[in-house]
């Protein structure tokens, strides 16, 4: 146990956080990094081998949109699960529950919580009105050139802004497990993915994201197996663990609720099963609740698993089977995040990522049998492995859906006016699935350096302020009309965006500096009280200090005092992370309002033929041709 910082020389950040610096220093030792590049060319083989047997299937442009609507219900469910479970879920979730505890679930509450909107509101009316994507649903009563070119823009930035930080993660991991510069890393992981997308389509694409589902799930099982064997499979008797752990209660004294003289070491342990260590401000629990469960209801890549099986009962029902296997995935979670902090400690995920998304390799490790041993740099070259699948999965459905966007719903839809031969449309397809990996693989080289992390919610906050509004209002009310769906995506769009550049989420240099002036105050006083004998203090700690000196000092040098933001604030305009609370409300009035204002009797007539269908897929076959 003592040797457990010792775990990993390096860092590497990926999922929630989205930091795109590792260090210099490889995770893996040089006697090792054979047997990781061989279990990553492995997986890789694998996927190669399954991209390539479905590309032979590819007969059509529904083929490579949707795989011809064939996928059968579960397997579609349990590709849904891997479009869902991404980096930020296994990586970033897990290094919370670790550094935070019981607040560190609030994420996976929400993220499986999500699909009960979609299951109710969202799954069955998709796939009994749309084709290949949103733009077609929401197109089928409104304008349909002024719609298709709106939502596809809308659904392009939020798989730009959730696909960024996963590329960002991906090419971190292989830099700090190899040693591959960080530029290269980031190429690797779009031709990787342009390969399963373009010449694989929905199937690769589908049979991908099965396997590191597959992968994720049986690994995160392994993991929770390894961490209960010591405790006789008795869950109480490793809780009552945590609340006891020196380590853990020290964690919470000094680093979560500093100044609290009065609470015990026992009551600081059972504090970490308690709420209010992370999510302490209850509006932005409350907003960042709505983002995640209202905004995966409108998640472009999401949504276009709806047009992949037979028909809305297969649609419902794979919303089912991927609700269980993102709940138990995210139980499994749970347990690593809990059994990382009892295992690794908090203070060791700390020293090494500030987001804590280390904390599921550390343990894999560890429970391998430690730094040195073989098969714990096997288990991280396997748990590194099966991150890197996750993200290439997962930025691979995102890029198909951010293709199909411009492809069908823009040149076809908005440029050609539907009119298009299918070879047409397949050229399309594919030009739109080159620019995306483009795109994608400059924003990622462009974020080096940089803390990507309020992409991710950004994503989500576009998602539920601007296509929800749209879509839950164009199914459901009946005075809904084209003037208000323009209204609330491009509104929500924009609104979502201009709150998250005013949020604390920018960088703000003056109060950087603030910080960084603070913290020199802060160690200087340790310092003289170490010299008064006032404060006990190891010849370590003191050289520990010294450095976070010379590191803040640094800082405070670097920093013009005059310094603004990307946008030139000197401080938050708002104190939300996620603007949801706000956004989204916003969204549904901009729909409300402008549908009152400026109603549409294109709307209005096509109502009566929305609803029938809606409900009983009647003229489904027929594609959506207007």
């Amino acid at each position: 146990m003592k040797q457990r910082s010792k775990i990993f020389t390096g860092g590497f950040a990926a999922g929630a956080s989205g930091l795109a610096n590792a260090q210099g220093v490889t995770l893996v030792s040089d006697g090792n990094r054979v047997m990781t590049i061989i279990v990553f060319t492995t997986l890789f083989l694998l996927t190669l081998g399954i991209t390539y047997l479905a590309a032979r299937r590819n007969k059509s442009v529904g083929d490579f949109y949707t795989a011809g609507g064939s996928i059968p219900a579960k397997w579609n469910g349990l590709a849904i699960a891997g479009d869902y479970l991404s980096a930020a879920a296994f990586l970033g979730v897990s290094g919370l529950i670790a550094l935070y505890g019981l607040d560190g679930m609030a994420y996976v509450v929400g993220f499986f919580i999500s699909f009960i909107p979609v299951l109710i509101l969202v799954a069955e009316p998709c796939r009994n009105l749309g084709k290949y994507t949103l733009g077609d649903v929401l197109s089928f009563r409104n304008h349909f050139r002024s719609t298709k070119s709106a939502v596809a823009t809308s659904s392009i930035l939020v798989a730009l802004f959730y696909m960024v930080p996963q590329i960002v993660g991906g090419a971190v991991i292989i830099r700090a497990l190899i040693g591959v510069p960080y530029e290269t890393s980031v190429i690797a992981v779009g031709v990787l993915m342009l390969g399963y997308v373009m010449f694989g389509g929905m199937r690769a694409t589908t049979s991908v994201q099965i396997l590191k589902a597959g992968l994720l799930i049986g690994f995160c099982f392994v993991l929770v197996v390894l961490s209960w064997i010591p405790y006789g499979f008795d869950i109480g008797a490793f809780f009552r663990a945590l609340t006891l752990n020196e380590e853990i209660q020290q964690h919470v004294l000094s680093a979560l609720l500093p100044g609290s003289a009065g609470l015990s070491p026992t009551e600081a342990g059972q504090r970490f099963l308690e709420p209010g260590l992370y999510l302490k401000n209850p509006l932005e629990q409350i907003s960042l609740s709505l983002a995640l469960v209202l905004g995966t209801a409108a998640m472009p890549h999401i949504l276009m698993r709806f047009f992949t099986v037979p028909n809305a009962r297969s649609a419902r029902s794979s919303a089912l089977y991927a609700m269980f296997a993102i709940g138990v995935c995210h139980l499994l979670i749970v347990v690593i995040g809990f059994s990382a902090a009892l295992n690794v400690g908090p203070a060791a995920v700390l020293s090494l990522d500030k987001g804590g998304n280390l904390a599921a390799p550390m343990l894999a490790q560890f429970l391998g049998g430690g730094p040195e041993s073989f098969m714990g740099n096997l288990m991280l070259a396997f748990v590194s492995a099966v991150s890197f699948a996750t993200i290439v999965a997962v930025v691979a459905g995102l890029t198909l859906a951010a293709a199909s966007s411009l492809a069908h719903d823009v040149w076809v839809g908005a440029i050609r006016g539907g009119q298009a031969s299918e070879s047409e449309q397949a050229t399309a397809a594919r030009v739109a699935t080159l620019a995306m990996a483009v795109i994608s693989i400059v924003a990622g080289m462009a974020a080096k350096g940089q803390n990507v992390a309020q992409l991710v919610g950004l994503g989500y906050a576009v998602a539920a302020s601007a296509n929800l509004p749209a879509l839950l209002l164009t199914l459901y009310w009946r005075r809904c009309s084209s003037a208000g769906v323009l209204a609330g995506v491009i509104g929500g769009t924009i609104l979502s965006i201009g709150l998250v550049l005013v949020s604390p989420n920018m960088s703000y240099p003056r109060l950087q500096r603030a910080s960084a002036m603070a913290n020199v105050a802060a160690i200087q006083e340790k310092q003289k009280n170490a010299d008064s004998g006032v404060l006990v203090s190891t010849p370590q700690q003191r050289l520990q200090w010294q450095r976070e000196l010379e590191s803040a000092q640094i800082t405070v040098r670097s920093i013009d005092p005059d310094a603004r933001s990307v946008v030139g604030l000197r401080q938050p305009l708002i104190d939300l992370r996620n603007p949801g609370i706000i956004s989204i409300p916003v969204g549904f009035l901009l729909v409300l309002i402008f549908s009152l204002l400026r109603p549409s009797s294109l709307s209005s007539s096509r109502w009566a033929e929305l609803a029938v269908r809606r409900e009983t897929g009647l003229g489904v076959a027929k594609a959506i041709a207007h």
